[in-house]
């Protein structure tokens, strides 16, 4: 993530690299493919059509608008997505990122590199970790992994946003609204800090993603006095009040009702 927004070192094609070794030995994921994407988030948070991370049909619906266009079974799934979210889409997701989407990415603009990353990963983890695993119990223990891994990075990405209302495509906001209205932090301390590694500063983030995250808590008052000074909410919340938000905005998403009217 920091290699990501060139945070890490300030040197570009340095932390291009460290992401693409990071990301790609460490998650099986393109480099590439993460910047473009994210990008257009950090430009629009939860502007319908300019936030790609509002597309996230078929396993998961954050607001009604994304849920209005399921169709079928994808209407049942989305009745049950607040108990299937953190161990099950979590997981799908990044299995479908590591063995199709990424990959795919990689390969349709030949970035060799991170495609060489991305096998490296898989030789180390059969090759060298599992080696001495029969291929069911290798598979098995890889798949854990990932669940883990995914639920925990997934989980704590959605409680920065997914919970809060959405822009119109045709409204616009200025840069310091769209971190302001459509962007919550979590409550700081220094198991949320170590936890989150310091993204629970995530309006802060978005106003200067560019900037090392662990920099995050030395900016924060001059950030809410800015904020305090126009008028503007710093929303902050508690980590786990927070999580049953995002989880219950689930619930009311996929059983097309407003949270706000159980309230």
């Amino acid at each position: 993530h920091e290699g990501g927004h060139y945070s890490l070192t300030s040197i570009i094609p340095v932390d291009r690299l460290l992401q693409e070794i990071i990301y790609g030995v460490g998650c099986g994921m393109s480099a590439a493919w993460w910047r473009n994407q994210h990008n257009k988030h950090h430009a629009t948070p939860q502007k319908l059509q300019h936030d790609v991370d509002l597309d996230t049909l078929p396993l998961v619906a954050f607001n009604s608008a994304i849920a209005a266009k399921a169709k079928g079974p994808m209407k049942l799934w989305l009745k049950f997505q607040s108990v299937l979210f953190i161990p099950v889409s979590c997981l799908l997701v990044a299995l479908g990122w590591q063995f199709y989407l990424h990959p795919r990415h990689s390969l349709r603009t030949k970035r060799y590199r991170e495609l060489a990353c991305m096998a490296l990963r898989y030789a180390l983890i059969f090759g060298v970790v599992l080696k001495s695993y029969s291929w069911p119990a290798a598979i098995g223990t890889y798949v854990l992994y990932d669940q883990l891994a995914a639920s925990y990075i997934f989980t704590n990405f959605a409680l920065s946003h997914t919970h809060l209302p959405v822009t119109e495509a045709d409204s616009y906001l200025h840069w310091v609204e769209y971190a302001a209205k459509h962007t919550t932090n979590i409550a700081a301390g220094p198991i949320v800090n170590w936890w989150m590694a310091y993204l629970n500063f995530q309006i802060e983030h978005h106003l200067f993603p560019s900037m090392p995250q662990f920099r995050h808590p030395i900016i924060s008052p001059r950030v809410q006095a800015l904020f305090a000074k126009h008028g503007l909410q710093y929303d902050v919340r508690p980590y786990f009040p927070c999580l049953g938000q995002t989880l219950w905005n689930l619930h009311a998403v996929g059983n097309d009702f407003d949270a706000k009217k159980s309230e």
